[in-house]
């Protein structure tokens, strides 16, 4: 089942869109691209929000938009989360929640308490708007969307109005709900850590135009080179065991233990590790007594050195997956790293994504 796009428009002022998309309905898919890349002219046209002729929208084989069909976006089923918060100010959590169920477009989809749970609600139920941080106004906008049972949800830089603190404190709540949705989300952010943390599937997008559509395993490797501060690789895992008495979970990276700072999974879980660039030291003989407990053979595959600045970016292979290591050009210099070598990778930190593979 799909989301199938097609459109080929130009604006007055010159800005042109073409899109020839089919949209998987069963995982997060992410419009990824700078500020006035097409993003938010998609999205309307996905949602009905926006009306141009010669554009097509179909939604699981229902036409949304066609040559002589119109579907007005109150009668697609949407749930609707944007950058800037539309609580109403005079209802409490719970009568935003309220209004949100008595306007349900299906029969099929969370209850209250899945939705109080997962975005943890439940001290904040009596409060209005006004008393909440924007990092908890923004769980509320979220919980109100999916419970009016949307067919689908639009995610539209949801967190793109809050600070830094609140950011990180909320997207902790989106990696839980990520397990959870039954439904398809379009999410649209410019920001790549929002997108590695929440997104199944990436679209890129600049000038109008969709650059690639890859997993976000693979974006997370190939689209995020030595330019992006933030790059990182995600990695898939199988949990050998846990540890009570160290809170650490033993993995299976390839055939090479890692431990993470978890104790919730079972033997035998696909769980979703995302390991930052910068957290990634390279060494030419494994330590020996050492704090840093993920040591892993790899090979390096390849070198993104800008030729200017401080750092460079290497890319690893470990087995048939991928890890990213940003280092020093000086360090680059001075160990001679070449492609095709074989090098110990020291991981001094992993931040787990998702509880299980969707």
């Amino acid at each position: 089942m799909t989301i199938v796009v097609k459109a080929d428009f130009k604006r007055a002022e010159g800005f042109q869109l073409q899109a020839n998309l089919n949209i998987a309905t069963d995982r997060v898919t992410a419009l990824y691209g700078p500020s006035g890349s097409g993003k938010t002219t998609l999205l309307r046209l996905i949602t009905g929000l926006e009306k141009m002729n010669g554009i097509e929208v179909t939604f699981d084989d229902e036409v949304w938009q066609g040559q002589s069909v119109f579907v007005p976006p109150h009668k697609r089923g949407i749930g609707y989360v944007f950058q800037h918060l539309n609580l109403f100010p005079h209802l409490t959590v719970i009568g935003n929640l309220d209004y949100a169920e008595k306007r349900q477009h299906q029969s099929e989809g969370f209850e209250r308490e899945e939705i109080i749970s997962i975005l943890d609600l439940g001290r904040l139920l009596h409060k209005y708007p006004a008393q909440l941080s924007g990092g908890e106004q923004q769980r509320v906008a979220i919980s109100r969307a999916l419970l009016s049972h949307p067919r689908l949800l639009v995610m539209d830089e949801p967190l793109g109005s809050i600070d830094t603190v609140a950011k990180t404190r909320i997207l902790p709540y989106l990696q839980r709900l990520h397990d959870a949705l039954k439904i398809p989300v379009l999410y649209i952010s410019h920001a790549l850590d929002e997108v590695l943390e929440f997104a199944d599937t990436v679209l890129v997008m600049e000038g109008g135009k969709i650059l690639s559509e890859s997993p976000v395993v693979d974006f997370a490797v190939e689209g995020t080179g030595a330019e992006q501060p933030h790059s990182a690789a995600i990695i898939r895992c199988i949990v050998d065991s846990a540890s009570e008495e160290h809170a650490l979970t033993r993995v299976d990276f390839e055939g090479q233990p890692m431990y993470i700072a978890a104790d919730k999974y079972h033997t035998g879980d696909i769980i979703r590790i995302r390991i930052p660039a910068r957290d990634v030291s390279l060494a030419r003989e494994q330590a020996g007594t050492s704090s840093i407990l993920n040591i892993l053979e790899t090979q390096i595959e390849e070198i993104y050195d800008p030729g200017t600045g401080p750092t460079a970016v290497i890319r690893l292979s470990c087995g048939k997956q991928s890890l990213l290591a940003r280092i020093t050009r000086k360090s680059l210099l001075e160990m001679e790293l070449k492609p095709g070598e074989s090098i110990y990778s020291q991981i001094k930190g992993v931040a787990l994504i998702t509880d299980h593979e969707r």
